[in-house]
């Protein structure tokens, strides 16, 4: 017997829930749409509108429109990781622009819909199986199969139109964070850092010096200064420059050009690099850290703006002279001081640990810590290549080597450091772990 759905219920689909098939029996569909609506020629608009015409489409066409939906969500799919595969891109150091940032949410939210309709449109044909469909809910799921189709249009639609990209440039981080020891608090390197933060915060100082011997710990108060909360909130941009003895114009240039996201022309003049620095920077509020500083750097030619109480940007450097200091105009010169005996020992002590605190070593190890002078540096290297020695004898031989006389004609206090560095070397068993010893830049 045929089975069939009469009209009345196809105008009322919505409150139609069949769950017998043999209700359907001895009632006809018109042949038509013709019969449902007349000529189309006559009432267009009826035709083009009517909701009867869009839920009998829904039962209708649900299987060719399910096929579409799956192959346009293909294509939005393969849209979507095309985009993910830009951004994420290697040596790519931009970030998705906030438009596509949201579409791609908005792609992620449409995918769990279509996963959604994937699994009760199979439930569904599973009941088809059996002759039994629920008019109603197929109804429903062809309605959402549709919706579904014409939001993956819109989106890929949507993609298709942007004109400057998926991608910007990521934006400046005020500071990057870099490797730093961590300052224990009432220090005297403690102190120091509080000077100086005093002296930025002190709208009458545009320039700050930091001096002292090579080893006392400037190149540590300096990191931590960038690394500092106060400085990010005190500056848009923070800019860091090891300069060192063999620095040159266009060196320093690059490093600055660097950080502010430039992009360098092999061929690109000092001049023109100059320029383009000083573009970038005279509307922002920076503060430049020149680190290991040896004689007087023309600010000017690198591309720094001049420095005022009205634009608010600073200079912060590090030198072993004062006189650099002082050839650079700058309005505070901070010497960085030696270790006091207390603050040498627990510095020592960490890093040699708990057998400084064996009776027969303890005082050894007191005599070798005064043998370096109270310079971080020496503390460190020295104390790293005595850590956890427990035979005495070693000691011993540690102290007498620390206290040869040197013949270096490295001026007095550069030389305490280059006896202690010598005697951690020469500590070390082979060659290529000498080689890496020179090679390493040791954290103080």
């Amino acid at each position: 017997m045929d089975r069939c759905i009469n009209l009345q219920q196809l105008l009322n689909l919505q409150e139609l829930n069949v769950s017998r098939c043999g209700e359907l029996e001895e009632i006809t569909v018109p042949e038509s749409k013709e019969a449902f609506l007349g000529d189309p020629k006559e009432n267009p608009t009826k035709w083009l509108g009517d909701p009867i015409i869009r839920r009998i489409s829904y039962i209708k066409n649900l299987e060719k429109n399910f096929q579409n939906l799956n192959v346009k969500a293909n294509v939005l799919y393969s849209r979507r990781d095309d985009i993910k595969g830009e951004i994420s891109r290697p040596g790519s150091k931009g970030t998705a622009t906030n438009e596509c940032e949201n579409w791609l949410k908005e792609v992620e939210r449409l995918q769990d819909k279509v996963n959604v309709i994937e699994k009760e449109y199979h439930e569904e044909e599973k009941c088809l199986m059996g002759w039994c469909p629920d008019v109603s809910l197929r109804l429903k799921l062809g309605k959402r199969v549709v919706e579904s189709t014409n939001s993956i249009i819109d989106l890929l639609e949507k993609s298709a139109s942007w004109v400057g990209g998926v991608v910007v440039d990521a934006p400046t981080k005020i500071a990057e964070p870099v490797p730093a020891p961590t300052i224990e608090r009432n220090t005297s390197t403690d102190r120091t850092l509080q000077k100086i933060l005093g002296c930025i915060k002190d709208i009458k100082k545009q320039k700050i010096g930091i001096w002292g011997m090579g080893g006392v710990g400037k190149t540590t108060v300096m990191e931590n200064l960038n690394n500092s909360l106060e400085i990010t909130q005190l500056f848009e941009i923070v800019i860091w420059v090891t300069v060192s003895k063999g620095w040159s114009l266009r060196n320093v240039q690059n490093e600055i050009a660097k950080r502010l996201s430039l992009n360098l022309g092999s061929d690109e003049s000092n001049e023109n690099m100059r320029r383009r620095i000083y573009q970038k920077l005279k509307r922002k509020k920076f503060i430049l850290l020149l680190d290991d500083m040896w004689e007087k750097i023309e600010l000017d030619n690198v591309g720094i703006p001049h420095l005022n109480q009205e634009n608010g940007s600073k200079v912060v450097l590090t030198t072993r002279r004062q006189q650099v200091c002082k050839s650079m105009d700058t309005y505070e010169e901070i010497k960085v001081d030696i270790l006091s005996e207390e603050e040498a020992w627990k510095l020592f002590q960490r890093k040699v640990g708990d057998v400084v605190t064996y009776p027969s070593i303890q005082s050894l190890a007191k005599d070798v810590v005064k043998e370096c002078h109270g310079l971080p540096l020496a503390i460190i290297v020295v104390g790293a290549s005595l850590r956890k020695e427990e035979d005495v004898h070693v000691w011993k031989n540690a102290l007498d080597e620390l206290r040869l006389p040197t013949t270096s004609d490295i001026e007095d206090m550069e030389e305490q450091v280059f006896k202690r560095l010598k005697f951690s070397f020469d500590r070390l068993n082979n060659d290529n772990t000498k080689n890496c010893f020179l090679k390493l830049t040791i954290e103080v």
